[in-house]
């Protein structure tokens, strides 16, 4: 998610109504915040939780540091995760 924050629950309902629970496919970016300002934001797997259980089946699928760091600031880990209707 590149958004921020505040936006990101809203967001989340929203894509929920208008996919009818699609299946969907999330990548994150997770990483010490307070590095570097956004975007894009760290979503930390327990926000993507937050967000989508309940509503969707979370389940990480990979996870991988990015090469040189995050815009060569600060050391970040891409996270995919895939969402399922449960």
């Amino acid at each position: 998610m590149a958004l921020t924050e505040d936006m990101r629950g809203a967001y989340a309902a929203h894509l929920t109504a208008i996919t009818n629970r699609a299946p969907q496919f999330l990548i994150c970016f997770e990483y010490d915040q307070t590095c570097m300002d956004g975007p894009p934001f760290s979503v930390p797997g327990a926000e993507v939780h937050r967000h989508y259980d309940g509503r969707y089946d979370v389940t990480q699928i990979a996870g991988k540091d990015v090469a040189g760091g995050l815009k060569v600031k600060c050391a970040a880990v891409e996270v995919a995760w895939v969402l399922r209707a449960d």
